[in-house]
C-alpha cells in the first residue's frame, strides 16, 4: 500500500504478531520508552587510547562509544527500527546523532552532527568523520539543519505551529519529503549526548516524539568507583563512566535488546575489536558457530544460543572456583 512506503525505512512485516499490535497500544515513544543504565571502567579504554595515541593516533572515549553502537546496530539490526503511522519499519541506514557546543561557555550554541556508516567503518573511520564534523562546526560553518531552524524562529508563531502539524501529518502517512528529513535532526537510528564533557552525570533523556529516533544515550563524567578484587576479596578504585539508555521497547523484544546491550558491553569492555569493520565482526561470528554447530542463519535459535552461552559461563565459573580453592 502507498501508505505504507517511506523514503527512510522499509515496513516489517511478519514475526511476532505482538510487535506489530504494541504500536496501537502504546502510541508515544515516552509512553513506550524503557531505561537501562550501566557502569563501565574505562582503564582498560584509556590504556587503548594512550597506545593509539603513542601510534600517533587520536583517539577518544566519545570515538569508541559512538563506534560501538555502530557496531551493535549493525550485528543487531532489529535495535535499527522505529514506529511511524502505527507501523514498525527497518531503517534504511545507521545514523547517530550527538549535539556539537561550538563554545564551552553559556552565550555558545549547540549544533547536531550526524555519522552514517553501511558497515564498513572501523573506529579510525568513525574518528575521522566525526573529527571533520566537529571542526566545521566549531569554524563557524552553518548546516542546513541550522539554517532551517534559524528561519523557522523567524516566522510568526501560528505558521510554525500550522507547518509542523502539516509535517506530523506527512510523517504520519509516510510522505515526509527526504530533504527535510536530512534537515531536521531529529531521524536517526541513535541520538547520543555526551555529558560527561561538561563535567555532569549521565541522566536518562527522553525520547522525541517528532522524527523517527528510537535510541537516546546519555554519556556520564569519569569518576572514581569501588570494585571488589575476586581473586584477593580486596577493594580497589577504578576509575568509570555512566552510560544510559532510553529505547523505545516497541522496536524489539526484551530477550533481544538485553542480548543486544550485551554485545554493546563487549565492545566497550574490548575496544580493540573495533578495528575491524562491522561486517568482518559479523562475519567471524558466524564462522565461529559454525566451527561448533550446523548453522542456518535463517532458522538459528537465539534462545537455544543464549541458553548454550549461559551453560558454559556457568561451566567457566565452576572450573574457576575449583582452581582458587585449589
Amino acid at each position: 500500500m502507498i501508505f505504507n512506503k517511506r523514503k527512510d525505512g522499509k515496513l516489517v512485516k511478519g514475526g511476532d504478531p505482538m510487535m506489530h499490535i504494541m504500536p496501537y497500544v502504546m502510541r508515544g515513544r515516552n509512553e513506550s520508552a524503557v531505561y537501562y543504565g550501566k557502569s563501565f571502567c574505562v582503564e582498560d579504554i584509556q590504556e587503548y587510547i594512550r597506545e593509539k595515541r603513542r601510534q600517533g593516533k587520536r583517539i577518544t572515549l566519545f570515538n569508541v562509544i559512538v563506534s560501538a553502537l555502530l557496531h551493535t546496530l549493525y550485528r543487531r539490526p532489529h535495535l535499527n527500527r522505529f514506529i511511524a503511522g502505527r507501523k514498525l519499519y527497518r531503517r534504511n541506514s545507521m545514523d547517530v546523532l550527538y549535539v556539537v557546543k561550538t563554545l564551552m561557555t553559556d552565550e555558545g550554541v549547540e549544533s547536531i552532527a550526524k555519522i552514517s556508516s553501511d558497515g564498513h567503518a572501523t573506529i579510525e573511520d568513525v574518528t575521522d568523520m566525526m573529527s571533520e564534523h566537529i571542526s566545521y562546526i566549531k569554524d563557524g560553518q552553518q548546516k542546513g539543519d541550522d539554517r532551517l531552524i534559524q528561519f523557522a524562529t523567524k516566522l510568526p508563531r501560528f505558521i510554525v505551529r500550522f507547518v509542523l502539524w502539516i509535517l506530523r501529518f506527512l510523517d504520519f502517512h509516510g510522505f515526509m519529503p527526504k530533504v527535510f528529513m536530512d534537515n531536521i535532526p531529529l531521524y536517526s537510528s541513535v541520538f547520543v549526548s555526551h555529558m560527561g564533557s561538561l563535567g555532569a552525570e549521565a541522566p536518562f533523556h527522553h525520547l522525541y516524539e517528532f522524527g523517527t529516533t528510537s535510541i537516546f544515550c546519555t554519556i556520564g563524567k569519569i569518576y572514581k568507583k569501588p570494585y571488589q578484587d575476586v581473586a584477593t576479596g580486596e577493594v580497589v578504585w577504578k576509575k568509570t563512566i555512566d552510560i544510559s539508555f532510553s529505547i523505545d521497547e516497541r522496536i524489539c523484544d526484551g530477550f533481544y535488546l538485553i542480548k543486544s546491550l550485551r554485545l554493546f558491553e563487549q565492545y566497550i569492555e574490548n575496544p580493540s575489536l573495533l578495528e575491524k569493520t562491522p561486517i568482518e565482526m559479523d562475519l567471524e561470528h558466524k564462522q565461529k558457530l559454525r566451527q561448533h554447530r550446523d548453522f542456518d542463519p535463517e532458522s538459528a535459535s537465539f534462545l537455544s544460543d543464549y541458553w548454550d552461552n549461559m551453560m558454559d559461563e556457568a561451566d567457566q565459573d565452576e572450573l574457576d572456583s575449583a582452581d582458587a580453592d585449589s
